[in-house]
């Protein structure tokens, strides 16, 4: 049963190579409703030169209410934006085909959401700007464990409870490992007190360690002697404020200008073309930060 809690580590979610360059994505056509200033504004599509495109609601010339965007890479989206920005609930799926769904906020895993990692496993819980934060459930792809606990910046780390075939761990999780003083539950009857440490392996050089269980002595389960369940965890006071800025509270409610039935039209935009108002630039890192 021990042997088990470090047979497979925490995966991490999807980040782009380092020398994965922001790329500037040229409108080729847009077909859809126009607002009295001209711009997209409604129920229309896009389609980039590259081959891109995107299908949902404008609002002023942004991505704005319910869209999907389709990448070739393996990006894509579907879900809610604001102001050309994911924000809402949605679903994000990656080129490593891990994918996520849940809310969102400018941009950012933020909120409630799950996370499908490539091997199997699934985080459900807690996020603050696209980092596992607060309190969240890892479930591993192997042997039905799941580790419900605090999170810190991406990291287990802190109260902890495992979840196992048979019995149930109580204690303290740090990165990869249950560490320190905890107990085994057996169907909320008796109590197994003990502790883990580890120590490196021989002849190991990858620095995996191996984990080791002390076990103490037998109690009756009592509720009240269990250690501390997984807490929320604090964030810092400016992060939070750049999240909920003023302009959350803009004039969604206030009406732009109305859609004129005769600026809905199909727009094909010349590739060779040099003038500026034939020419609509979308930049990828400006509607999907990755």
């Amino acid at each position: 049963m021990i042997h088990k809690l470090c047979r497979e580590k925490i995966q991490s979610e999807y980040s782009p190579p380092e020398d994965e360059v922001p790329l500037l994505f040229e409108l080729q056509k847009y077909n859809g409703p126009r607002n009295k200033q001209f711009e997209p504004h409604g129920e229309g599509r896009i389609k980039f030169e590259d081959g891109y495109r995107y299908q949902g609601s404008f609002r002023k010339g942004q991505l704005h209410g319910q869209g999907r965007l389709f990448l070739r890479d393996g990006y894509r989206y579907d879900g809610y934006w604001r102001k050309g920005m994911k924000h809402g609930t949605g679903q994000m799926y990656y080129p490593d085909c891990s994918w996520y769904e849940g809310e969102f906020k400018k941009n950012y895993r933020h909120g409630s959401g799950k996370y499908y990692y490539p091997n199997g496993a699934v985080y459900e819980g807690n996020w603050f700007k696209d980092r596992r934060h607060g309190v969240g459930s890892y479930h591993f792809s192997k042997d039905g464990i799941t580790l419900r606990g605090t999170w810190v910046e991406g990291t287990a780390r802190g109260p902890a409870e495992i979840l196992m075939d048979g019995c149930r761990f109580h204690g303290y999780w740090d990165e990869n490992y249950p560490i320190g003083p905890g107990c085994f539950s057996f169907d909320a009857k008796t109590i197994l007190r003990g502790k883990f440490y580890t120590e490196p392996m021989d002849g190991d050089a990858s620095g995996d360690r191996k984990l080791i269980w002390q076990p103490e002595c037998f109690e009756e389960y009592r509720y009240s002697k269990l250690p501390l369940e997984a807490l929320p965890q604090p964030v810092i006071d400016s992060e939070v404020s750049e999240l909920s800025s003023s302009d959350d509270d803009d004039d969604d409610g206030i009406e732009c200008s109305s859609v004129d039935s005769t600026h809905r039209s199909t727009i094909v935009l010349s590739k060779k073309s040099n003038k500026t108002e034939e020419s609509e630039i979308v930049r990828l890192s400006d509607i999907l930060p990755i």
